[in-house]
């Protein structure tokens, strides 16, 4: 959506407004949160910002159905994101995994609640290691 946001006639009228919307707060959250990490660092607030940190926003939204045999299914390939942070919103079915130590560890849902990942761009200096991936539940 950012830096050249998408010509609004673009998006589907059925979630335009949506959109637009979520994504000018999900962008200023992303800013606090960038002045809170570099004040965390140990650094200006304004610092993440200022090497253009938050200058994009990647807008994805899907749907996955529930599963009703989960152990007959693969889920998404264990990845990484290469961004700077990821925002997500899980619904009540959950699935998010996290790997730490070998070891997949499950994120459960918290209504209400947003997962923040920092990821690979900003883990690289901050010497973080985390890999997700998403499994089949229901």
């Amino acid at each position: 959506m950012t830096p050249k946001p998408p010509n609004p006639e673009d998006i589907p009228i059925i979630c335009r407004n949506e959109m637009i919307l979520s994504s000018k707060e999900v962008m200023k959250l992303g800013i606090s949160l960038f002045e809170l990490l570099s004040e965390a660092l140990g650094l200006d607030s304004n610092h993440l910002a200022d090497i253009q940190c938050a200058e994009g926003l990647a807008f994805i939204s899907q749907y996955y159905p529930p599963c009703y045999e989960p152990e007959l299914t693969r889920g998404t390939a264990k990845h990484s994101d290469n961004d700077f942070l990821t925002m997500l919103l899980q619904d009540q079915i959950g699935g998010l995994q996290i790997l730490r130590d070998d070891q997949w560890y499950d994120v459960p849902p918290v209504p209400g609640a947003l997962v923040v990942n920092i990821r690979d761009l900003l883990q690289a200096s901050l010497f973080l290691s985390f890999n997700l991936k998403l499994v089949g539940t229901l």
